[in-house]
């Protein structure tokens, strides 16, 4: 039985996604299809590349906004050079076709502004443009294109997996929406409507999600100060969401 699994967008809340990993892991399910948008495309790429859960969440702990943006001003307030810097040194200039398990990511064009799965060529770019959601990050240059985070369309992209013929899709959601939120602050508020738009492009999706894992933080995206509790939320409540299944996984 082929077993997919998808992570979702969400920034820092991302490093869910590592617990979830750990989680499958110890429950002895290893995906054969892995599709992300956004952090789900790093955590994903992380992976399949064949760092383990634990390796991960090192790396995430030990890593700092200001190492992944340089401030740009060129389509983007900052622009992720220093996280392409860094994917390069863990892992070369490496391609999809050479990933230990398949992964497709999601990038918008912002051409045609249409979604686009990519799971061939240059991984890096791929994965960084995924994660350069406007007007934050400025838009990535593959070949004669631009493109931006693909959470714009597709923070979700669940029909990948299907589209690869696994039979079970397991998807990881760090966009559950906490009722918490600042309604005199600036950035609250504007990431309170951003998460409005990620629900909208997800839900159609969840039907491609054989089980779903959910996680709701009150805390901000942002916040690599809390790392630890992402990465615990997400390994926890993906224990109980498979308790059960496993045996049929």
């Amino acid at each position: 039985m082929k077993i997919g699994v998808t992570l979702s967008g969400g920034f820092v809340k991302g490093v869910a996604h590592i617990g979830f990993l750990k989680a499958l892991e110890e429950k002895g399910i290893v995906p054969s299809v892995v599709s992300g948008a956004s952090a789900g495309a790093v955590v994903g790429l992380l992976y399949c590349a064949g760092y383990s859960p634990e390796k991960i969440f090192e790396l995430a702990k030990n890593t700092k906004w200001r190492e992944l943006a340089k401030p740009c001003l060129r389509g983007g307030f900052f622009k992720l050079s220093g996280l392409e810097e860094r994917l390069r040194e863990l892992l070369g200039n490496i391609t999809f076709s050479e990933l230990k398990i398949p992964l497709t990511v999601t990038v918008v064009n912002l051409k045609t502004l249409k979604v686009e799965f990519i799971n061939d060529g240059d991984v890096v770019k791929a994965t960084v443009a995924s994660c350069s959601a406007p007007p934050l990050f400025a838009p990535v240059k593959i070949g004669k294109n631009y493109y931006a985070d693909g959470g714009i369309r597709n923070c979700l992209p669940a029909e990948a997996p299907k589209v690869f013929g696994c039979s079970i899709n397991i998807c990881s959601n760090a966009n559950a929406p906490s009722k918490k939120f600042n309604p005199n602050s600036i950035l609250d508020v504007s990431l309170r409507a951003s998460l409005a738009g990620i629900l909208e492009n997800q839900e159609p999706r969840h039907r491609y999600c054989d089980i779903t894992v959910s996680y709701t933080f009150d805390c901000s995206q942002f916040d690599f100060s809390n790392v630890e509790k992402f990465f615990a939320e997400g390994y926890e409540k993906t224990l109980k969401a498979i308790e059960g299944f496993e045996k049929w996984l």
